[in-house]
């Protein structure tokens, strides 16, 4: 069972237009500035003028009004898994405003997520409705999915309550979807590693969205190196396979990737009508690469996310000596 803790989405959009039709979205474009907000508001549309230059400011709520209080200028703002890029530009009362800065859709609708990569949020990674279903999910799981850990102060408050329902032997699986949990994740094995029962999950979509495209790769193998070192199992998760599963045809890159998945522990396939075909198909490439190797030894350089997490460590160990 899965502990999915805040969701950073947008709130409910209807807009009534001239004929009575309610929309669940609002137009946007390249360049044009929008304002998000902590106030009640069902969405507004831009205006642009005859000459195309914007007169009123499109308007959209959020569900978590502290991220807003949270936002500082120049933070990059993302919507819709990464479809849709800003940045705040400025800030006053219950807004933010946002410069739209690449588009590769030109509707935002209602409930959609919101990443924030460069904000430092001051959110409990655990909501009240976690808190109150942990008691049943203690009493009927075997495993639980901490899906908003970003520190290894997270992970001792998740254990806290873990001890309050009695749950010595619950296991614990850490998904690693954001920026903040990738570059923490040393401290969050420390902590974590106070259990037996514990394995990680790269979570690659939200963790492509927060780290760029680009860098996924890399982030994803320097996970497995330092869950390898630290002999903590690894769940590979996000689209292995979606396009078999989903159209009973697969594309040449997601095989390799499925293929690069034999140095995890554990794959994760979403589901679609055509879910056995990819899980023989699964099983299929990782028999055959098994039988070729034991996971895949790099050349184990220091990575700059063990670096930073030692000199963290360090300091906090210099400020507590220096109080006592």
């Amino acid at each position: 069972m899965d502990l999915a803790g805040p969701k950073i989405r947008t709130s409910n959009i209807e807009i009534h237009g001239k004929k009575g039709k309610a929309k669940e979205g609002i137009s946007i474009k390249k360049g044009e500035h929008i304002i998000l907000t902590k106030r009640a508001t069902s969405g507004k549309e831009s205006k642009f003028g005859k000459n195309k230059e914007q007169l009123e400011k499109a308007e959209i709520g959020v569900v978590l009004h502290e991220i807003i209080d949270d936002m500082n200028i120049n933070d990059v703002v993302l919507f819709d898994d990464g479809m849709i890029k800003a940045v705040v530009i400025a800030k006053e009362g219950d807004d933010a405003e946002l410069v739209i800065t690449n588009c590769y859709k030109n509707k935002l609708s209602s409930r959609k997520g919101i990443n924030l990569p460069n904000t430092k949020l001051n959110l409990p990674a655990l909501t009240e409705s976690d808190i109150e279903n942990l008691p049943f999910i203690c009493q009927h799981a075997d495993i639980v999915g901490y899906s908003f850990v970003r520190t290894g102060q997270d992970v001792e408050f998740l254990y806290r309550h873990l001890d309050k329902n009695n749950a010595e032997n619950l296991g614990v699986v850490f998904k690693i979807e954001n920026k903040e949990a990738f570059e923490n994740l040393p401290q969050i094995l420390l902590s974590g590693m106070k259990r037996d029962k514990i394995g990680v999950m790269i979570a690659r979509g939200d963790l492509a969205v927060e780290m760029g495209f680009e860098r996924v790769s890399e982030v994803q193998n320097q996970i497995l190196w330092i869950c390898e070192a630290a002999h903590i199992p690894v769940i590979w998760a996000t689209q292995v396979l979606e396009n078999l599963a989903k159209t009973g045809i697969p594309t040449r890159a997601e095989i390799s990737d499925a293929a690069q998945g034999a140095q995890a522990e554990c794959v994760m396939l979403n589901k679609g009508p055509h879910i056995s075909e990819a899980i023989r198909t699964l099983k299929d490439i990782l028999t055959r690469m098994e039988a070729h190797s034991f996971k895949r030894k790099g050349a184990l350089r220091a990575l700059n996310v063990a670096k930073n997490s030692m000199a963290e460590l360090r300091e906090a160990v210099k400020t507590r000596s220096a109080k006592v």
